[in-house]
C-alpha cells in the first residue's frame, strides 16, 4: 500500500503484521541520495516458478490467505491509501497465461483488496 501520510507503524499496529519493507515519505532509499516520494507498507510473498504445476497459484492463494481478514482494518486503509494485491509474471512466451485460483480471487475480495496482473516478457536469447 501507498501513501504520502502513511506511517507505517500505524499500518502495522492496525493489521498486526510487520511488513516485508516499509518507509515515509520523505525517508531516504537505502542507497541513499533519493528519498521516497509517498510512503510504503509492503508484504512480499516471494517467487515461485510457474510451470506444468500449480505452486504458483497455490503460493499466492496461500499468501493472501494468510493476510489478516479484519474487515474494519481493510476498509479503513482502503479509504485512505493506494492498496492492491500484485501478481508479477515473468514468462519468455508470447501467449503465457496465469491463473488466479477462486479461492485467491475469494481471499482478496474478503479484504476488498484489488488484484494487479503485472505480466513481464523476456525475449532474450539463451546465451550460447
Amino acid at each position: 500500500m501507498f501513501g504520502d501520510d502513511l506511517i507505517p507503524e500505524e499500518v502495522t499496529e492496525l493489521l498486526g503484521v510487520e511488513p516485508s519493507q516499509s518507509y515515509k515519505m520523505g525517508d531516504e532509499r537505502p542507497r541513499g541520495s533519493q528519498y521516497y516520494k509517498t510512503g510504503g507498507w509492503l508484504i512480499k510473498s516471494g517467487g515461485v516458478p510457474i510451470g506444468e504445476s500449480r505452486e504458483g497459484e497455490e503460493k499466492f492463494e496461500e499468501w493472501l490467505s494468510e493476510l489478516p481478514d479484519d474487515k474494519f482494518a481493510w476498509s479503513s486503509l482502503i479509504e485512505k491509501f493506494e492498496i492492491k494485491a500484485r501478481l508479477v509474471g515473468y514468462t519468455d512466451q508470447w501467449n503465457a497465461d496465469y491463473t488466479i485460483s477462486p479461492g485467491a480471487l475469494n481471499e482478496s475480495t474478503k479484504r476488498g483488496l484489488p488484484l494487479m496482473i503485472d505480466p513481464f516478457l523476456s525475449l532474450d536469447e539463451p546465451d550460447v
